[in-house]
């Protein structure tokens, strides 16, 4: 009986031992960014961060419009400015990738955004800038995060449109 037991225990240590899991990637992607009103620094603008539906960090803008993050690989992160009297904005960051490790330090993500005034957007339906503005993923090309060109495009011809919208509403 003593026996059998030894030989089950040898047989289901290696089972245990190949599911290890693999050491998680300690690197980050840097943010740095600056927060405008399209012509002045923006300081006191709320930067919170999310990890899917949980914040997980929130910071304000020093007196330059200026801030700073390190966001964790492999996972989706949602960056949202707001300031009381702008309308907010919301960027989707997306590390989940498979950076080579011979790529030892990431590259900073630089980001330059301005806020507009919520005055501005009056009479205007502005549901679709709910959605974010920009989504910034890894570029196996570039080797670098970079911003997905296309789909800010489309959300900067939206933009576009609800100000235009408000604009001839205002005339009425």
């Amino acid at each position: 009986m003593r026996s059998l037991l030894a030989t089950a225990l040898l047989v289901c240590v290696p089972c245990m031992t190949a599911h290890a899991q693999e050491p998680a990637d300690e690197r980050v992607l840097p943010v740095d960014g600056r927060v405008t009103d399209g012509d002045k620094k923006l300081a006191g603008c709320e930067v919170i961060i999310y990890e899917g539906n949980d914040e997980v960090a929130r910071q304000t803008t020093d007196k330059s419009g200026r801030f700073r993050v390190g966001l964790g690989l492999n996972k989706e992160f949602a960056l949202v400015f707001q300031k009381e009297g702008f309308l907010p904005k919301r960027i989707l960051v997306d590390t989940r990738a498979k950076i080579p490790a011979e790529v030892l330090a990431i590259a900073p993500l630089d980001m330059s955004l301005s806020l507009l005034t919520a005055s501005k957007y009056d009479g205007a339906d502005t549901d679709v800038l709910d959605f974010p503005f920009a989504i910034v993923r890894w570029d196996k090309r570039a080797m670098a995060f970079i911003q997905d060109q296309q789909y800010t495009a489309d959300m900067m011809r939206a933009n576009g449109a609800a100000l235009l919208q408000a604009g001839r509403t205002g005339k009425d």
